[in-house]
Parts: C-alpha cells; structure tokens; sequence
C-alpha cells in the first residue's frame, strides 16, 4: 500500500514537472536567379614584377570593356560570405607561377636553350549576367581573352532575405508539427514555442546541401532556380 503510494506521488510530480522537447527542422525553397555567375582568372607574364602589373592591367581593362559591351556588370562584393561567392573565388584562382611553367623549356637533353623565367601577376575575375544565354557569350569572351573561365554558371540571388525567410517559415512549421507529434502520445494538449536558435556550423545540413548544390553533385541539368536550405532548432514546451 505504501509502494503505491509513493509510486502515484513520484508519477504525480512527473506529470506536474513542465515537458519539454527539441527539434531541428529544416526547410527548402528555389527562387529564380537575379544573376548568372561567371569566373575566371587573368595572368600576364613579363621579364619583371612591373611589367607584368602593368600587362595585367591592360588585360583587365580589356576584359572589362569586352563585358561592358555584352552588358555583363562586374559580382558586386558580398556583405557576408556566400557558398557561391567562395566557389567563385575558387574557380578564378591561377597561380602566377604558371608564368615559369610556360617559359621554362622541359627539353634540356637535346641541348635547347630555355628562355629565362618570367615573372607573373594574376588576378580572378568575376561578372554577373542578366541571363544564361549572355552568361555563355561572356564565357566564349573571357575564353577568346584567355581568362580561364569556369563553364560552371552559378545561378545566384543578389538578395537572399526573402528566400531565408520563407525557408525559416517552412522549417518551424515541420517543427510544430513534430512537436505536436510528440505531444498526443503522451496525452499533452499541444506545444508552446520556448526558443529559435539559427546557430549552425560548417558541417550542417544547409551547408552541405548548397555546396553540393553549387558544385552539381546533386543535378544532373543546369538549374535557373537558387536553392537556399536553412535548419532551425526549435524548443517547445508540451502541454500549453
């Protein structure tokens, strides 16, 4: 009888005790691109550092007014880092030790004079076009510039506020509705909202998911939509 009794009572303050519970949610949205991203990475070689500044200049002017005509803008820099941003900067990347490696002959047994190394300067170059179709022209240009541009278009958003928030939408209402799944079996009416937090890493699951999204592991077509991911965690309170 006293068993019982303390039994009631222990399950008496657990169903007294509040009940809380966390979940991480996710959401999905595509939006139609503002932009289609394009980079490359120009190099000018020259017998010294000055010289080949001065090359690299050249070149970049050129390249510009080439954009300019096709209507191609210059990628406005970012308030925050973006992934496309970073795969961007990756794409354009030339080292201007390339310069050594297209001076310097490799046949020195056949008794061939090597020129002297030059000295190199580089620099990534990165423009946004108003559509695929110009994106493509503007490739074809940084090409015939010899640019070294990416064949990979980033379909980007110049502002992502508004994808973000219909993402963040989307995740806490999978949320509530896990929280309310938790609820019933435990015959607790419904769930509370107690704390959002929007806190993630490198490793996270929006991450993860835009970078195999931006480099195409995960499309097998080219894509004119932005994918944006956002993951919440969300605390409810069972029972209120």
């Amino acid at each position: 009888m006293v068993m019982l009794s303390i039994t009631a009572a222990l399950l008496a303050a657990a169903n007294a005790a509040p009940v809380t519970v966390e979940i991480v949610a996710s959401g999905h949205v595509e939006t139609p691109a503002d932009r289609y991203r394009i980079t490359g990475g120009l190099l000018a070689c020259a017998a010294t550092q000055a010289e080949a500044d001065a090359e690299l200049a050249r070149k970049s002017a050129a390249v510009a007014r080439t954009m300019a005509g096709l209507g191609v803008v210059k990628s406005v820099a970012e308030e925050k880092p973006t992934l496309a941003g970073m795969m961007g900067a990756m794409a354009g990347t030339r080292g201007s030790g390339a310069c050594m490696l297209t001076t310097v002959g490799l046949d020195a047994a056949k008794g061939e004079k090597k020129p002297a190394p030059e000295i190199g300067a580089s620099a990534p170059v990165s423009y946004d076009a108003p559509d695929r179709a110009t994106a493509l022209r503007a490739i074809a240009a940084l090409k015939a510039a010899d640019a070294k541009p990416s064949d990979k278009i980033l379909p980007v958003l110049l502002d992502d506020t508004n994808a973000r928030r219909a993402a963040k939408q989307q995740a806490l209402a999978k949320a509530r509705i896990e929280a309310n799944a938790y609820a019933r079996p435990l015959g607790l009416n419904g769930a509370s909202l107690v704390k959002i937090s929007e806190r993630q890493d490198l490793g996270s699951f929006d991450f993860v998911a835009q970078m195999l999204r931006t480099i195409g592991l995960s499309e097998a077509t080219a894509s004119d939509k932005v994918a944006t991911d956002v993951t919440l965690t969300v605390e409810f309170r069972l029972g209120e």
